[in-house]
């Protein structure tokens, strides 16, 4: 496939012809900003550049994380690069069913949510529920160039992240400060995008994109070894978790080779081999330094895994009414109360079962519809 230039219109989008380069190029620059934004303005970064995002106060644009409005800004851009905004955005809704469908649902869950409890609160639907609908049209607006030139540009930020918390925790000390302060029994790096288990997550879900690049094998090893090193780091079992899926998808993949006869002896013996020395560099690493000693010392339950666990007794107090239609946010920090959680220091982290207590079954349903979608 010949890819004609970089800015050149994406197919499948012009209507008669129509193209403003300059919008395009716009469109471009606004995308690389917002995941630029996204991946390197954690919360406590805004809040050290006095943005009150994360914090009871400030008003409710404040909320909103500036990716977001860089992305909507490069949306409207892309739309307006192929003529007139209304038309390309009815193509894009013709041509993405599913995408559009999704953020229709997601928008209807913030309606729902507003109307039941008033906006308070509720900017994180727009940052983590709206905005990936938009942000997937925005990225098909681009180009094949532009889009693979994107992919190599979080890649970049996931190596830097990386490259971040190793030396975090090599040195024990934040490079990027946490604020409000952060005390720990455990030192967990923070890096680029703060909390650990931020870190974890995001990490974790582009760790395959590694496989994507048309790199050198042993490229992709360091690569892969890299960020493996530094999810440890971070000190979350459910980074355990996510390699434990990824290995078993993996093994299934080797395995059906080598049903096939898809493997050479040399590569069969070399495969064991570097799978044993691998393993023994882990253990020699976590002995040696003391990464990830929390998840180690602490493989199955500690106190954390105890209030995940505790979180479940707010549905005991959730009936009715409420069950289905959903309580306000002051109302579920009660609730967390009544079940003991400590409001200075614990909060139910269950991102399925906080939704399901403020959107109730009717709210809530869109949203998994959204989210299938």
């Amino acid at each position: 496939m010949t890819l004609g230039p970089v800015d050149a219109p994406p197919p499948g989008t012009r209507p008669n012809g129509t193209h403003i380069p300059q919008l395009q190029r716009l469109s471009w620059v606004l995308l690389v900003a917002a995941m630029s934004a996204y991946f390197c303005l954690s919360a406590h970064a805004l809040l050290l550049l006095g943005i009150p995002y994360d914090v009871p106060q400030g008003s409710f644009p404040s909320k909103i994380h500036p990716g977001t409005y860089l992305m909507l800004l490069a949306w409207l851009a892309g739309l307006a690069a192929q003529g007139n905004p209304l038309a390309s955005l009815y193509r894009q809704a013709v041509q993405q069913p599913l995408v559009f469908g999704s953020m229709l649902c997601m928008v209807a869950v913030f309606a729902w949510a507003a109307w039941r409890h008033g906006p308070t609160g509720l900017a994180f639907i727009i940052d983590t529920l709206v905005i990936v609908g938009v942000g997937v049209l925005v990225v098909l607006l681009q180009t094949r160039a532009r889009q693979r030139q994107l992919l190599m540009l979080l890649v970049a930020l996931l190596i830097a992240n990386a490259v971040l918390a190793i030396l975090e925790s090599a040195f024990k000390a934040r490079l990027i400060p946490l604020f409000p302060v952060v005390v720990e029994t455990h030192f967990r790096s923070s890096a680029l995008l703060g909390h650990p288990l931020t870190n974890s997550l995001v990490m974790m879900t582009m760790l395959p994109a590694l496989l994507l690049l048309p790199w050198r094998t042993a490229t992709r090893v360091a690569a892969i070894l890299l960020v493996l090193v530094a999810l440890m780091t971070f000190g979350s079992r459910t980074t355990l978790g996510g390699l434990a899926i990824y290995a078993l998808l993996a093994l299934g993949a080797v395995t059906v080779r080598l049903l096939r006869g898809g493997f050479t002896y040399p590569q069969l013996t070399g495969g064991l081999v570097g799978v044993a020395v691998g393993l023994a560099a882990v253990v020699a690493l976590v002995a040696a330094t003391g990464i990830a000693d929390r998840v180690f010392e602490n493989p199955l339950w500690d106190d954390s895994a105890a209030v995940r666990a505790k979180v479940w007794n707010v549905l005991d107090h959730v009936h009715g009414e409420d069950l289905w239609f959903g309580v306000g946010i002051s109302r579920i920090d009660r609730i967390a109360e009544l079940i003991g959680l400590d409001p200075q220091f614990e909060a139910i982290e269950n991102f399925w079962l906080y939704l399901l207590l403020l959107l109730g079954i009717a709210g809530f349903t869109p949203f998994v519809l959204g989210l299938g979608l």
